[in-house]
């Protein structure tokens, strides 16, 4: 089976959606088939590129920028051409690939309607990858939005969901018919035959946003338990700077006086990341609840789970569904001195605390081994190409397909 991923994101080095694509075409070369990963569109600011190759392979997988760089243009009018171009060759690439899949992240509507118009001349089937809920920022969609989606999710012929809630969207809230499979947070095993010294900080990686991850909470819960272990860091992978939150985020640190012990460390190359966070004390992952954080599943966590190092987070959406307290997880409630007195606990309880982060680790590669799910997926592929009849997708679930 020939298989095309094109992916909205840059390119080896990335970010969760990065990540995650490239799991997929590892797992579908592993599995034996051929997989190669399409980027429309540049992704990275001029002078700020973490990626320099335009085509090549990563770790087995090949992969070519439609464009013929990785970075976009600081002007709107080329970076219209850029995307013009880019969505123009990616429909040659496909046409000379001829594959039997395509899977593609979010894009433009025209994207979409583009793709959708050369699937009609053409044999493969158009299956969308759906990690986060749509209009994630919002906590309630009307009606004329609602049509807008359904209107895209027709283009479909599949989906590939994170959770079992964004399954029940797909079906109930969006009516699709549209069969989808459910497929995890992928990980695979960076930390075998490698011995960390743990050090005495706590990691937290992802987006530094309130809404999603909590950093304003994350960072006053750090600054209570400063008053018991003040040889402690919060790091902090990534920047900042971006965010929307940010100068909520600078007031916070000053405030707090945690100007010296809160530690930014940039953007990290992914084995430079894998060092960082085999060697944390603990990491935390606190969630509030909403809309978003309801429907997705971090990749995050299955990073952190795969060090062996114990977690802290908030029992939120399918985290909560999953993972067990004092088993594989710490839960703590969504407030800094919840969250300050969990770390406490932790640290105080190192014995006990490795114990749940080894079994952490270990539930995540028995549950969310890519080269397993990928080859679900092929399962799944296998049965959209040999479908022959429209009145099999009056169904919303890869089991009924089976049936």
């Amino acid at each position: 089976m020939k298989i095309l991923l094109l992916l909205n994101q840059p390119y080896p080095n990335g970010y969760a959606l990065t990540k995650r694509f490239h799991l997929y075409a590892k797992g579908f070369i592993k599995n034996g088939h051929s997989a190669k990963l399409i980027i429309p569109i540049p992704r990275e600011k001029i002078g700020k590129s973490n990626n320099n190759l335009s085509k090549g392979y990563h770790e087995g997988v090949p992969f070519e920028y439609s464009w013929r760089n990785c970075e976009r243009s600081n002007s709107f009018i080329i970076r219209r051409y850029h995307d013009f171009y880019g969505a123009i060759k990616t429909g040659i690439i496909i046409i000379n690939e001829k594959p039997d899949i395509i899977i593609t992240s979010s894009f433009s509507f025209f994207i979409y309607c583009y793709l959708k118009l050369i699937s009609l001349f053409m044999s493969f089937k158009l299956i969308r990858e759906k990690c986060e809920v749509d209009h994630l920022n919002k906590d309630n969609i009307n009606q004329f939005e609602k049509i807008q989606i359904k209107i895209i999710n027709s283009f479909f012929n599949g989906f590939i969901v994170i959770t079992r809630q964004l399954e029940e969207y797909q079906k109930y809230i969006l009516e699709s018919k549209s069969p989808c499979i459910k497929v995890p947070i992928l990980v695979e095993d960076f930390k075998t035959g490698s011995l960390f010294q743990i050090q005495k900080r706590i990691v937290y990686t992802g987006t530094f946003l309130e809404r999603k991850d909590g950093i304003i909470t994350i960072l006053k819960a750090f600054s209570k338990l400063r008053i018991y272990y003040p040889e402690y860091k919060l790091l902090l992978t990534g920047s900042p700077v971006s965010s929307p939150d940010y100068q909520k985020i600078v007031d916070t640190i000053n405030e707090e006086n945690l100007n010296n012990y809160v530690v930014f460390t940039g953007y990290l190359q992914e084995r430079e990341l894998q060092n960082t966070i085999c060697s944390a004390e603990l990491h935390i992952l606190t969630k509030p609840e909403n809309r978003q954080n309801h429907y997705n599943f971090p990749t995050k966590i299955g990073e952190y789970m795969i060090t062996g190092r114990p977690i802290i987070a908030t029992n939120v959406g399918v985290i909560g569904e999953l993972l067990t307290n004092n088993i594989n997880i710490f839960f703590a409630e969504y407030s800094s001195d919840a969250i300050a007195e969990k770390m406490k606990y932790i640290i105080e309880n190192k014995q006990f605390a490795t114990q749940i982060g080894n079994n952490g680790r270990l539930y995540a590669l028995c549950n969310f081994d890519y080269e397993y799910h990928t080859n679900k997926m092929i399962e799944f592929f296998t049965k959209l190409i040999l479908i022959k009849s429209a009145n099999v997708y009056n169904t919303t679930s890869i089991e009924t397909i089976k049936n």
